[in-house]
């Protein structure tokens, strides 16, 4: 049976034993958009990650109804929210494991152009991550030695868009049409910088205008 977003997050928030207040404080948006989203008033949200995670559902599950409700691989701690756990204590059980989307670089240049709200490239594969960033996260390759030995060609890097940029900030960017690439943003006075960790490679003063696509939140490496 098809089930609509609206559905599917009532579902989640009652699978979480929250009220909608509840969910709104902890998502960070009113009761009014909960109450909107959950009557079909909303038919999508940019906190659709954030509901996710905050009820211990699945992101890609509740965003488009594909899998199982339930977040696989998901653990849970002790907080003091509604609900009771052994001795008493009230509890509830969060994700500690979330999933975002890696992408290609043409994926990302394709839509080097587009609003950050049509941002909707291809997905190659889901990258598990621990849910300290933005709904807007997405993940990249390391694409060479640029950056080493900080980063290593193959690496997988989780970049936020929500991130502020700042002096010394790892961020993936480019100036004017030029292809995005990763590397260290440096000011110098007036002047800007993005800068190659390898002395191979040479520093990129940025004359023109630089459009940043967002800064390193963390870097994901498996070990086989």
């Amino acid at each position: 049976m098809t089930t609509t977003l609206s559905t599917r997050i009532r579902q989640a928030r009652k699978y979480a034993g929250l009220t909608q207040k509840d969910l709104a404080e902890r998502v960070g948006i009113s009761q009014t958009a909960i109450h909107k989203l959950e009557g079909g008033g909303s038919r999508s949200s940019r906190k659709t990650i954030s509901i996710a995670l905050t009820c211990g559902v699945d992101p890609i599950w509740l965003d488009s109804g594909r899998g199982e409700m339930a977040l696989p691989g998901a653990s849970s701690y002790l907080s003091d929210v509604n609900g009771s756990a052994g001795g008493g204590k009230s509890h509830h059980t969060y994700p500690l494991i979330a999933r975002i989307p890696l992408i290609s670089w043409e994926e990302l240049i394709k839509h080097c152009d587009k609003p950050k709200e049509e941002f909707n490239p291809e997905v190659l594969s889901w990258i598990p991550v621990a849910p300290k960033a933005s709904d807007r996260c997405f993940a990249l390759k390391v694409p060479d030695d640029s950056m080493e030995p900080e980063f290593f060609e193959g690496e997988v890097i989780i970049i936020d868009p929500e991130l502020e940029n700042s002096h010394n900030r790892f961020v993936v960017a480019r100036e004017g049409t030029n292809r995005p690439m990763l590397k260290q943003f440096t000011l110098h006075g007036d002047q800007r910088y993005l800068k190659p960790l390898n002395s191979r490679y040479p520093l990129i003063e940025v004359k023109g205008e630089l459009q940043v696509f967002g800064a390193v939140a963390c870097k994901y490496k498996e070990y086989q």
